[in-house]
């Protein structure tokens, strides 16, 4: 049993050093430095880092007795499962922010670094609710005459925490039919979609609802210079903001292709 826990605390980042004082001190129930350095053979200076680092990572308790002596007492793994949960949540974040940017790798800039103080990159992945929703909402105030989406507006909304007829869309809303700006759709088939699509005629708008579209889960949204890719994953909500002029022009061109061949019509 000895030899699975020590795998295991080492598997969890712990030090040889550290897996040693804190098997002994839960043998010992409660010790000083002093008896720790002395029943490990480890130098006392040495015991007396590695406390330090045990007691930061709530492993163990150190019990003052004067002002020179505490008493060390060993605490449960619970604070080292804590640390590894919140580990894992970090990497599950990393993982999901590197998914589905193997396509945008060719066109960044290998430069970028060196861009001037204000200038914006080519590609950008902002993180987090807020800049999901708050990319979203200024999307009227970047466009022209005409507003184009493509994706699943209802995954949007349920990620953002909105509806149809939450007050940040109808504000969205209220934005396009202040600049007269006119709106075109593909959405996929939902109850939601289905039902904003029966006001096209009232509200400037031509929703196009098919059951196969090139993002299915995400939603798009075209500004004049941009287009913005809302990931609608509700663990790791993100927006990449495209910029480059060849990538725009391919999502463009995408989307007046779908929509010239009549699909959805």
């Amino acid at each position: 049993m000895r030899r699975k826990i020590q795998q295991l605390l080492s598997l969890a980042g712990l030090r040889e050093e550290e897996i040693t004082l804190y098997l002994l001190l839960l043998k010992l129930h409660r010790a000083t430095i002093g008896e720790l350095a002395q029943e490990s053979g480890i130098h006392l200076m040495t015991a007396y880092r590695t406390m330090k680092r045990l007691e930061n990572q709530g492993l163990v308790q150190a019990l003052k007795v004067n002002q020179k002596l505490s008493v060390y007492t060993p605490l449960t793994l619970e604070a080292l499962i804590q640390r590894l949960g919140a580990k894992e949540r970090g990497i599950r974040r990393l993982q999901l922010a590197l998914q589905k940017l193997d396509r945008f790798l060719p066109f960044i800039d290998a430069h970028s670094g060196e861009h001037a103080r204000g200038e914006e990159e080519p590609i950008e992945v902002l993180e987090g609710l807020d800049a999901f929703r708050g990319e979203y909402l200024k999307l009227p105030d970047l466009c022209a005459d005409e507003f184009l989406c493509m994706g699943s507006m209802q995954n949007y909304w349920k990620v953002a925490g909105m509806s149809d007829e939450a007050p940040e869309e109808l504000a969205f809303r209220h934005k396009r039919f202040s600049k007269n700006m006119y709106c075109r759709v593909f959405n996929t088939h939902s109850p939601e979609s289905e039902t904003f699509a029966k006001r096209d005629l009232q509200e400037l708008r031509t929703t196009r609802l098919i059951d196969s579209i090139p993002v299915a889960k995400d939603y798009l949204g075209f500004t004049k210079d941009y287009v913005a890719h809302f990931i609608c994953d509700t663990d790791n909500p993100r927006v990449v903001v495209i910029r480059h002029p060849e990538l725009v022009n391919v999502h463009r061109k995408q989307f007046e292709q779908l929509w010239d061949s009549g699909v959805g019509a």
